[in-house]
């Protein structure tokens, strides 16, 4: 039997759009990825939704382009700084995990979503739980309100969809009150989402930055809202902010030094 039999031609065909994309050094529209692999729009169009679905391609939906996801990278090690991140992380993740046993995650930036490339889960029958590679939206999440809040406007906007939709009936849809909310987020120094992405649960958020003071990921813990009251938020919170900042200042970043040198 020859090598060939054993190819799944539908498998084949759709790494070689993912090959196609990460190779192009550019976000590619469905036409470019149609003309450089050789496929019908509709049946090209069918492999990018569902490399989409499942996180190795992600969709901005302003330009209606296709690029690499984070999921990809995630299982690929596709960014030196992004596996350094998590590697970094872990660490400080199991001690929040250990001090609250609570469901710990990290999440970094993919255009307009954040993605959960790592997560320690609580031990407890009630807990909050996410697939590695789901994504959400950056402003209806601690995660990523954490990450827009650490932006100027001009950048932060950017991060944003035309329309903020809701997710709950706590989602801020609002550019003004989204941008009161990453100003008490940038004073306070963490993030809240009180039920804003899902009903019933609570996540509390710090941002990761680089050597330069770019974001490059956060920190959250999240739990059920009926297990969080005020003091508890604080102690998390404080917890939080450490964790996020060991975890920058071992990528070299010092408030006031953009270009201090990594530390480790």
């Amino acid at each position: 039997m020859a090598d060939s039999d054993y190819i799944v031609k539908p498998v084949y065909k759709a790494l070689q759009v993912l090959r196609c994309i990460g190779e192009s050094g550019r976000d590619l529209s469905l036409a470019d990825v149609c003309q450089l692999v050789g496929l019908p729009k509709s049946t090209a169009f069918k492999y990018l939704r569902t490399l989409r679905e499942t996180g190795f391609v992600a969709h901005d939906p302003e330009t209606d382009t296709y690029r690499v996801g984070l999921l990809f990278w995630n299982l690929g090690k596709l960014s030196s700084t992004q596996s350094r991140v998590r590697d970094l992380a872990l660490p400080e993740m199991r001690k929040l995990a250990r001090a609250f046993d609570e469901t710990v995650n990290l999440g970094l930036p993919d255009g307009q979503a954040v993605v959960y490339v790592e997560m320690i889960e609580s031990s407890r029958a009630l807990r909050m739980q996410a697939r590695l590679g789901a994504r959400d939206p950056m402003y209806s999440t601690a995660l990523g309100k954490a990450m827009l809040a650490s932006l100027p406007e001009t950048e932060w906007r950017g991060w944003l969809p035309k329309r903020l939709r809701p997710r709950t009936d706590r989602t801020i849809t609002s550019l003004t009150a989204l941008r009161r909310e990453l100003a008490e987020v940038r004073e306070r120094g963490y993030a809240i989402e009180r039920g804003e992405n899902e009903p019933g649960v609570s996540c509390i958020a710090a941002p990761i930055r680089g050597r330069h003071g770019e974001v490059l990921a956060a920190i959250s813990v999240s739990a059920p809202d009926t297990r969080l009251d005020d003091a508890l938020i604080a102690r998390i919170a404080a917890a939080v902010v450490d964790a996020a900042g060991a975890c920058s200042r071992s990528l070299g970043y010092s408030p006031g030094t953009p270009d201090s040198e990594p530390a480790v």
